[in-house]
């Protein structure tokens, strides 16, 4: 039972280490010339449905999109590539019954939104600053450390 105690607190640390490491590596600053960066970032209620046009997130006890089978967080999961300036949505469903998940995106949506169990929201906003992002669970949960993906808006 110790062991088993020592085991799980074990791999609790590496992922949080694995976590900030991974956050800390990816940092992104706001366009030159300017004093900050706020995107205009649409939510809205919504359906767990995948949507025309839609990047469809799944947030439950396998991570995003079972990015715990993927190898989150050393591996980050979902990967989404979008270009400069389109326009990006996406649809994030919390199908789990027991606890509630959150979803942002470092600089385009830090304030990230809170699904409680069986809710569903529709994120979008245009892409207009290039970099890689870090698409996290805002909020504390049993799988947390693992809900770890990206955003990668390039030039076309």
């Amino acid at each position: 039972m110790r062991k088993s105690r020592i085991l799980a607190a074990g791999i609790i640390t590496v992922g949080v280490i694995a976590l900030i490491l991974i956050t800390g590596v990816i940092q992104i600053s706001p366009p030159q010339g300017s004093q900050s960066f706020t995107p205009v970032v649409s939510v809205s209620r919504s359906s767990c449905d995948r949507l025309p046009g839609f990047f469809l997130i799944i947030a439950d006890l396998s991570g995003f999109n079972d990015s715990i089978a993927h190898g989150a967080p050393l591996n980050p999961w979902p990967v989404v590539h979008v270009h400069l300036n389109d326009f990006v949505r996406f649809a994030v469903c919390n199908p789990d019954q027991t606890q509630a998940h959150g979803f942002a995106i470092q600089t385009y949506f830090d304030s990230g939104v809170a699904l409680a169990p069986g809710d569903a929201v529709r994120i979008e906003f245009q892409a207009i600053l290039p970099g890689t992002f870090v698409i996290y669970c805002n909020i504390f949960c049993t799988v947390h450390v693992f809900m770890v993906g990206r955003l990668i808006v390039s030039n076309p």
